[in-house]
Formats: C-alpha cells, sequence, structure tokens
C-alpha cells in the first residue's frame, strides 16, 4: 500500500534535523538505494535505445537463412 503526504519543505527539514544520528545514516542510505536504482534504470533504457540495431541487409539475410532451413527441416 503506498501512502502520499504533502508536507512543506521547511516542516520536512526541521523532522529531519531532528533526527538521530543513527536514523539520518538510515534515511541517507534509503536515499542513496533508491537514486542507484532509478540510474540503474535509466542505463538499461539508454542502452536499449541506443543498442545496435541490425541493418537491412543483415534481416534479409536472416529472413533468407530462415526460409532456408524451414525447408530443410520439411525435407527431412
Amino acid at each position: 500500500m503506498e501512502m502520499k503526504v504533502q508536507i512543506p519543505f521547511q516542516q520536512l527539514l526541521t523532522a529531519v534535523k531532528a533526527l538521530t544520528p543513527s536514523q539520518k545514516t538510515r534515511l541517507r542510505q534509503e536515499l542513496i538505494e533508491e537514486k542507484a536504482g532509478k540510474d540503474d534504470k535509466a542505463a538499461y533504457i539508454e542502452m536499449l535505445l541506443n543498442g545496435p540495431v541490425f541493418a537491412d541487409k543483415e534481416i534479409k539475410t536472416i529472413e533468407e537463412n530462415r526460409k532456408s532451413i524451414a525447408k530443410w527441416r520439411t525435407k527431412n
């Protein structure tokens, strides 16, 4: 279950300042982990969008090979 709460920044800052040192460390780690997860997803999307693609000639060769294999399989 997800719950969203609108808290003015100043109140949030006051609440964070009131945390104990161990709670601040835990909060910092949570924020770092969340950011790392988003960076991984963004990098993955970028890799997919900018990755190598087949040229039309390569696609034609693959189609011809598939047809040849299909013909060979029906003969045997």
